[in-house]
């Protein structure tokens, strides 16, 4: 195995180039985003349903706004700390041009935090989600956009060699980062299908099967390529029971914080209940009746709700 942490340069080719010709549609929600957090904004990265489409107008657009601190990203010092504990904070932002409106949710995060969690985090969302492909649409300067590029590619390392080993080999590359996806998906508390994993890989197959390949000499375990197209890998025995052991924990740990997430999302996402209630139905089907009580109240009158949907095995 080569060792990747000291060769940024490496990183950054394992996430590629992350562009996206969907920039330029997107300004007036990076500028919305660059004034309500002033010069504490270092870079935003866009992600999710809608670069996945093409199409920044379809749905809710996904930020992640990468700040240098907490203090100077927040008017409010509860913010920060909230922020500073749990992060990341999630807010919502829509802004109104001559011909659409745009609407995106964001998480606040700083870069040491970034870079940290990609790396050593124990839960999966951060390295899940930055494995998958992204687009820097908003740096401050080249070295940051090289900093949260070469934090890309450590997450498609972490993401691998966390999961690789708790599953079954050989497959095809993109068919393998799917399955590791859905490791990561199954350690959040989420409405989509357990499934996901696998329908996002399947969306770019190509792409997905570049980045296992150019992780692979970063694996902590043996890899080896198939005539056939598909891949074995060979971790030990030590490594796979570390691997199912953290899993298994993953999933409680990390259903608990999404729960805290959510609680703190009350107060700083604008309409969060309804938000959530448009979101369960358009994913699972299920709706959920928004009363004025539990708008007002969600902190006393969603728990109920939560729990009926995580016993009925809506929330996985």
């Amino acid at each position: 195995m080569q060792h990747v942490h000291d060769d940024p340069a490496a990183r950054q080719a394992i996430a590629g180039p992350c562009d996206t010709d969907q920039a330029a549609a997107l300004a007036p929600l990076i500028e919305a985003v660059r004034r309500r957090h002033r010069h504490a904004v270092r870079a935003i990265v866009y992600y999710g349903s809608c670069l996945r489409s093409g199409d920044p107008t379809a749905g809710l657009v996904d930020f992640y706004v990468i700040v240098d601190r907490y203090q100077a990203a927040h008017a409010s010092t509860v913010a920060a700390a909230a922020n500073r504990l749990l992060p990341p904070n999630v807010y919502y932002l829509e802004c109104a041009t001559d011909t659409v409106t745009l609407r995106c949710k964001y998480a606040v995060i700083t870069l040491d935090d970034l870079q940290r969690g990609v790396a050593h985090g124990r839960l999966s969302s951060l390295w899940g989600r930055f494995a998958q492909p992204v687009a820097i649409v908003y740096a401050a300067n080249q070295h940051i956009r090289d900093t949260v590029r070469a934090c890309c590619g450590q997450a498609v390392i972490t993401l691998l060699n966390q999961s690789l080993p708790a599953i079954e080999s050989p497959m095809l590359p993109a068919e393998a980062f799917g399955a590791a996806l859905t490791l990561s998906y199954g350690g959040e508390l989420r409405t989509e299908s357990g499934e996901r994993g696998l329908s996002i890989a399947e969306h770019d197959r190509p792409e997905y099967a570049r980045r296992l390949h150019a992780a692979r000499p970063y694996l902590t375990f043996a890899t080896e390529q198939h005539s056939d197209g598909r891949m074995a890998w060979f971790p030990d025995t030590a490594q796979r029971q570390r691997a199912l052991r953290a899993w298994r924990l993953r999933a409680p740990a990390g259903h608990a914080v999404s729960v805290l997430r959510l609680a703190k999302a009350c107060f700083t996402f604008d309409n969060a209940i309804d938000y959530a209630a448009w979101k369960l139905e358009r994913h699972t089907g299920v709706a959920i009746e928004v009363t004025p009580r539990l708008r007002r109240h969600p902190l006393i009158y969603a728990w109920p709700v939560l729990w009926r949907l995580y016993r009925d095995g809506v929330l996985r």
